[in-house]
């Protein structure tokens, strides 16, 4: 979240939308120990197995 928000802002004051940006963001980057896939696919798979 850093890259999103400063450190010590107060995240009361980040907006909804900000927040579901930066989530989206960070869980649709590739993953070097994740074997190259997104976390948000691995989720996925893991759910689905569950």
């Amino acid at each position: 979240m850093r890259q999103y928000v400063k450190k010590g802002t107060d995240l009361k004051r980040i907006k909804n939308e900000d927040i579901t940006f930066a989530q989206a963001r960070i869980n649709h980057w590739f993953k070097k120990y994740l074997g190259v896939k997104h976390p948000a696919v691995i989720f996925k798979e893991m759910a689905l197995a569950a």
